[in-house]
């Protein structure tokens, strides 16, 4: 079952195409995802996922790539609360499930950062949640990786817990009420 069969208009940005990614550009995710680790100032900032979860979340819809040519600069995963019904972030605060997104994943290249991608993914999957009933959206961001956590933070996110995630990590556990 798709999550969003219907994305409508997807996102623009100068230079980059906007699509919805397929199983097949499950490849391509974890070329970016290796570049993405290999240039943080701290790996910790950052877990990576595998291959078929990222495969599931395409193949269900829900994940969104900006290309340059055949690259993939950047891409994110926005998956209701539906696909993970006992993983979704609102049930790990404790609040609500029903209705929910999680921003699963967002990933930009080294190489087209500062050109608006994450900006663009957060401002569509807003879009993308509101029209399909959306109540909240819900992200995971390691305290100390302040880029993202300012670029949440200006979308209208708030820090509402912070615990361990991820094998140990410390991650803030961030809230977009819509």
């Amino acid at each position: 079952m798709k999550s969003f069969p219907e994305p409508g208009t997807l996102p623009a940005l100068e230079g980059l195409v906007c699509k919805q990614l397929t199983p097949q550009d499950a490849a391509s995710i974890m070329t970016l995802q290796a570049q993405m680790l290999a240039a943080l100032p701290d790996p910790t900032w950052y877990y990576p996922s595998d291959y078929t979860m990222f495969a599931d979340c395409c193949q269900r819809g829900e994940s969104f790539g900006f290309f340059s040519g055949e690259t993939l600069a950047g891409f994110g995963t926005l998956t209701p609360w539906y696909a993970r019904p006992d993983r979704n972030y609102a049930l790990k605060v404790g609040d609500p499930v029903e209705n929910t997104y999680d921003f699963q994943d967002v990933m930009v290249s080294p190489l087209f950062r500062r050109r608006g991608i994450h900006s663009a993914l957060l401002d569509f999957f807003e879009r993308l949640a509101r029209d399909a009933g959306g109540v909240a959206l819900y992200c995971t961001i390691a305290p100390d990786n302040i880029p993202s956590v300012r670029s949440f933070e200006k979308a209208g996110y708030q820090c509402i817990l912070q615990k361990p995630a991820y094998e140990g990590m410390l991650r803030g556990y961030f809230r977009k009420r819509l």
